[in-house]
């Protein structure tokens, strides 16, 4: 029984591998797909306690029964709107389009924040960022992130994007837009979407810097890219 497995962001340097078939035996579970990696790639053993692992787009337990055809996706932590985009988002359009679709609702103002590129991360010039998403989940991710957005008492409406690509600095990033009927709804809906962006959406990225390349995990942790083996 053969199964895919594709790897992202800093365990495709471990690995030296965008993807790979393996043969199971049948009943051969998640919990012991995880295992067969760390043995089979000691090097990520870095990464066991944040490792993200979705079973066609899907998080499911270690006890989970693999299935022919099953695509399981190994990754470290995320980096991560709806939906991915690789242009820049036109603002204006998007608040005009939700003043004029909430303001007989009782919309007041709208939210927004903007991500984009740093030229500088301590005593290092940034030159590049790449943003790898995880397709299409990624974009069913923050669409369900909005949707939860959307779903909050006051909310009057949830926008959420994330361009994926080589980015320089100055580049816009992420996108977040909340109306509601008040302020403080809509600055706390914002700040809490955008957090879970950070830490749910499938999306890795990679800095290339003066100093070096190096994965940004998670809230910001940064790991030097290694030659692959």
């Amino acid at each position: 029984m053969k199964i895919r497995l594709k790897y992202f962001s800093a365990l495709r340097d471990v690995t030296g591998r965008i993807s790979e078939e393996l043969d199971i035996p049948p009943g051969y579970t998640l919990g012991q797909l995880i295992n067969w990696f760390f043995n089979r790639y000691p090097k990520a053993e870095v990464f066991r306690e944040e490792l993200l692992v979705l079973v066609n787009g899907r998080t499911l337990d270690n006890f989970y029964v693999l299935r022919e055809g099953d695509e399981v996706a190994l990754m470290p932590p995320v980096s991560g709107g709806g939906g991915v985009v690789s242009q820049p988002v036109d603002l204006n359009r998007e608040v005009f389009d939700i003043i004029e679709k909430t303001a007989s609702r009782g919309g007041g103002g709208v939210v927004i924040f903007v991500g984009y590129v740093k030229g500088r991360v301590g005593d290092a010039s940034v030159n590049i960022l790449e943003y790898e998403a995880y397709e299409p989940h990624a974009s069913h991710k923050i669409r369900e992130i909005e949707e939860w957005a959307r779903s909050q008492e006051g909310v009057l409406e949830a926008r959420i994007y994330h361009v994926a690509g080589s980015l320089k600095p100055g580049d816009h990033t992420v996108y977040v837009f909340v109306s509601a009927v008040n302020r403080d709804v809509a600055f706390r809906i914002a700040r809490e979407a955008l957090e879970r962006v950070k830490h749910e959406v499938p999306i890795f990225k990679l800095e290339k810097r003066s100093d070096g390349e190096y994965w940004v995990l998670g809230d910001g942790r940064r790991v030097p890219r290694s030659p692959q083996s």
